[in-house]
């Protein structure tokens, strides 16, 4: 298993690197700028001959062009070949591609546009990739969770590996729904962020990508046995909310029919997945520390980072969260003046986010300014999720106000 691991690792990285891997860079550049031209400058319909046509010549003309201009530039300049912009976000865009591969298989395996309607959407498919995500988020979590009772054994890599999966899993899941939005009725169809199960399928593929970039950073697996049974306490929720009729694709309130929802609330779900993360990277904190505090010599302790690393594992979680928090902040202030004519109303979740803010804002200021480390900032961590997760959820659940369309 870990030979057969090793080369494939060594195989991935043949192809990732030189020029193979900057010709591939440049090639996904070229398609990404053609699919924008077409978006801005193209047609406005959905669906049909005419529109498939339109994304295959925009696509294909920007992929090669791509792909002729890397090469181009790597004969005349070979030292470019070895950017180290291209080997930053080339797994990204891999994944980003392997992703839409992916949701193309669903899309295959779905009932057409006939079998569906607005009234019976029992049929969609898009439910069944949910489903198995589940499956794949708890078999993770207990993979991790036995990890920290046997870290020499295989099973640490299998919870990865599940984690991964569920990852693309719940990213196809979204993007199928998006596609099944518009297969519906054109008139309907919109980004899948629009509701509590949409926003928390959301939720638990950014928290895992987090986490997972923090567990290759680190090497703190141990850490996936507080992030992962997290998340899985999440999916009964997800699951209520299912049961409950709030899985339904359902047409937009007037006030999220603009082209900010899809770049305010997934700014704000990176913030609110790397703070799950600082959370459960909190808690192995106080686990360990009571750990060694009572002299254990448990073989928990060999398979958790060091209560210095975990520290690091807290801050850096935060430092990912935070910006992206405040950005999503800044412009849901801009659409909250388009949309409601003033920039800050005190509604609400408005109120909530701003105290979020400032919770992780003071985290930052104590922990840069003022050299704070260790248990008081382990336990700040998961009070401000605490903070976050009433901002996220008690405010619908329990409060009202200009966002009550995303109430219970």
């Amino acid at each position: 298993m870990t030979a057969l691991a090793t080369a494939l690792h060594g195989g991935w990285l043949s192809i990732s690197s030189g020029r193979l891997g900057f010709a591939r860079y440049y090639t996904y550049l070229g398609l990404i700028t053609g699919l924008s031209i077409l978006y801005y400058f193209g047609t406005s319909d959905y669906g049909g001959s005419a529109t498939q046509a339109q994304l295959f010549l925009w696509g294909g003309v920007g992929a090669g062009a791509g792909l002729l201009g890397s090469l181009a530039l790597a004969a005349i300049q070979p030292a470019r070949a070895d950017s180290k912009v291209a080997k930053m976000f080339l797994p990204w865009l891999d994944g980003a591609v392997l992703m839409l591969l992916l949701t193309g298989v669903w899309i295959l395996m779905s009932p057409g546009a006939a079998a569906v309607s607005y009234e019976d959407q029992s049929l969609l498919f898009s439910p069944k990739v949910v489903t198995a995500m589940y499956v794949f988020y708890f078999l993770s979590g207990i993979l991790y969770i036995t990890y920290l009772f046997a870290p020499e054994s295989v099973v640490g890599r299998m919870g990865t590996s599940t984690a991964w999966v569920a990852v693309y899993l719940g990213g196809s899941a979204l993007l199928l729904r998006w596609y099944e939005s518009y297969m519906i009725d054109p008139e309907i169809g919109h980004a899948p962020v629009s509701n509590l199960f949409e926003v928390f399928v959301l939720l638990f593929a950014i928290a895992s990508i987090v986490y997972l970039c923090l567990e290759r950073r680190f090497n703190a697996r141990a850490l996936g046995s507080f992030v992962m049974p997290m998340i899985c306490g999440g999916i009964f929720f997800a699951i209520w909310l299912q049961g409950g009729g709030h899985g339904e694709i359902k047409p937009l309130v007037p006030a999220l029919q603009s082209y900010w929802m899809k770049i305010h609330v997934p700014l704000n779900f990176v913030g609110y997945g790397a703070f799950g993360v600082a959370c459960g990277a909190g808690l192995l904190y106080l686990f360990r520390e009571k750990l060694e505090r009572g002299g254990s010599k448990a073989r928990l302790l060999s398979a958790m980072p060091t209560l210095e690393q975990t520290d690091d594992l807290i801050y850096y979680a935060v430092i990912i969260g935070y910006p992206a928090f405040t950005l999503a902040t800044i412009l849901g202030a801009a659409w909250a003046a388009e949309a409601w004519g003033g920039y800050w109303s005190w509604d609400p979740k408005e109120t909530w986010a701003l105290i979020v803010w400032l919770v992780y804002g003071a985290f930052l200021h104590v922990r840069i300014s003022h050299g704070w480390r260790g248990r008081p900032l382990a336990l700040w961590a998961v009070a401000g999720f605490v903070v976050t997760l009433f901002c996220f959820v008690g405010v619908n659940m329990y409060l009202s106000g200009l966002h009550s369309y995303g109430s219970l």
